[in-house]
């Protein structure tokens, strides 16, 4: 499946350069529902939700992509207001996480846990997966990482691209000055085609579109084993 991620352009050409991206921690997101899909009104909820989320904050990293890079919110958000640059990328569909959207939150999640019963791992990603309906603009699925598997390097944790992740596009925003070339030569040659090409706004919907005469800048497979 193919999965998006809308950042700055520093930032994406220093991804590319070192072909990982850099896990956001449960603190570092930008919802402060975050892992309170499951309601927690009750007062046992409350208790088991207070364990949980001391440590998944310790031990879990996430890297929240896209199905899309065609929506304007998003690159307004996440892509320094059409100055960045989207990172296109395949990977198998089990090892990503669809979020889900949701009116209210789930009722009885938690209701057993603490009881003599422990947190199925289904019940832990609708915790991890669960979000407000007004989010669903965001086509939102995520990555996971165990940080206590991880070495952190200043502080930070970092998933790379090797060996389930495969570079495929590279997108300028419609507002972003670098050029094509210029961000292409960050790009390092993997074992299948990248594309680098621009954006633009689409002349007919309220979409971001290929901004066509603008060549494209291919960066041909290596010739690695």
């Amino acid at each position: 499946m193919r999965l998006y991620y809308l950042t700055e352009l520093k930032w994406a050409e220093k991804i590319l350069r070192e072909e990982r991206f850099k896990l956001s921690t449960i603190a570092e997101l930008n919802d402060p529902f975050e892992l309170l899909g499951a309601a927690v009104g009750e007062k046992t909820a409350r208790r088991v939700y207070q364990m949980l989320h001391s440590h998944w904050r310790q031990t879990i990293g996430m890297l929240c992509t896209s199905r899309s890079w065609e929506s304007p919110v998003m690159w307004a958000h996440y892509g320094n207001k059409h100055q960045g640059v989207c990172i296109g990328f395949d990977l198998d569909a089990a090892d990503a996480y669809e979020v889900t959207y949701k009116e209210d939150r789930i009722t009885g999640l938690l209701a057993n846990i603490g009881h003599g019963k422990k947190l199925l791992e289904d019940q832990m990603h609708a915790i991890l997966t669960t979000k407000f309906k007004d989010w669903s603009y965001e086509r939102e699925w995520r990555l996971f990482a165990r940080l206590d598997q991880r070495a952190p390097e200043d502080g930070k944790y970092y998933l790379n691209f090797e060996p389930h992740i495969k570079l495929r596009e590279v997108i300028l925003g419609a507002r972003c000055n670098a050029s094509v070339q210029t961000v292409a030569e960050a790009v390092q040659p993997t074992h299948a085609r990248v594309e680098v090409f621009k954006a633009r706004a689409a002349f007919d919907s309220f979409r971001i579109v290929r901004q066509n005469n603008v060549a494209s800048v291919f960066i041909e497979p290596s010739n690695k084993a």
